[in-house]
């Protein structure tokens, strides 16, 4: 008797998180894998541990996210005793897209394949900045990660919103791995910058190298932590019919079914119907109906 109580109980303790849904009906994140686009391919660099995205984003989309932050651009800081202050060793301007009550929407299927990237929902970004690199623009070599809050991060996902020819300079150097990315549109850079335990990556440390002969660099950073930064937000997630949600079409398709059977019987259809139905939905008489 009491083996069949704890193992009813083990199994409702399973169960605890699909009950859980079922009552509060929390808002979750959308399918990520929904919002790649064609020819998505990621590149590991040798055992560096560092992964390179290549059509992360389309050029269009890029486009979309420099037009929205252009006119919000401001000074760029670095982190030095706890408040980000002008230095010479960054010069560059940034742009808030996402965060507080800013949520730029431009800025959300980004979002989605950064955390993809990371293997963590959407909600753990936090506030989403885009860099530009005027020429003479640079940041000198540094890290992702710290021990206070504000550099609390666990990986960074590094896209390129433009395309430099190498005598333009601009590109990404991590010096202590031999590495040097240049910026393409639509090209990710991804790292680890801590590990769960806390430890952190310190061959990542990394160089904006100095944008020259006219040039312009355009950047938008992904860091993802490890705890909520951001709440959800409802987003449109594509689906195989435009405009009819899956959970929709089954359950229209169902009905479908339901009333073909009562009318075969010579029942009434019921009453209840499903938004968007229209009278009859088949031919009661149509031998495909089983």
């Amino acid at each position: 008797m009491i083996t069949k109580m704890l193992g009813k109980i083990r199994r409702l303790w399973k169960q605890r998180h699909y009950a859980w849904r079922h009552i509060l009906r929390p808002a979750l994140p959308a399918n990520s894998v929904a919002w790649l686009p064609d020819g998505f391919t990621v590149r590991r660099l040798a055992q560096t541990g560092i992964s390179v995205v290549d059509n992360f984003c389309t050029p269009e989309e890029a486009a979309a996210v420099i037009e929205a932050a252009s006119p919000l651009l401001k000074r760029s800081g670095v982190l030095i005793d706890g408040k980000f202050r002008d230095h010479d060793g960054r010069v560059s301007y940034t742009a808030l897209l996402y965060g507080g009550k800013l949520r730029h929407p431009s800025v959300h299927p980004l979002m989605q394949r950064a955390a993809m990237l990371a293997g963590m929902p959407y909600t753990h970004i936090e506030a989403v900045y885009v860099t530009r690199y005027p020429e003479g623009g640079l940041y000198n070599e540094h890290l992702d990660h710290g021990d206070a809050f504000a550099v609390d991060r666990l990986y960074t996902v590094l896209l390129y919103l433009n395309t430099m020819p190498d005598e333009q300079g601009g590109a990404t150097v991590f010096p202590s791995l031999n590495i040097a990315v240049q910026p393409v549109v639509g090209r990710a850079v991804t790292w680890t910058n801590k590990n769960p335990d806390g430890s952190g990556h310190r061959e990542n440390s990394h160089t904006a190298m100095p944008v020259k002969n006219g040039g312009e660099k355009w950047v938008i950073q992904f860091w993802v932590r490890a705890y909520p930064m951001v709440d959800p937000v409802a987003l449109a997630v594509p689906q195989t019919a435009s405009g009819v949600p899956l959970l929709r079409q089954r359950r229209t398709y169902k009905m479908k079914y339901t009333t073909a059977l009562r009318l075969r019987s010579g029942l009434r259809p019921r009453r209840w119907r499903p938004a968007g139905w229209r009278w009859p939905y088949w031919d009661p008489s149509d031998p495909s109906v089983d």
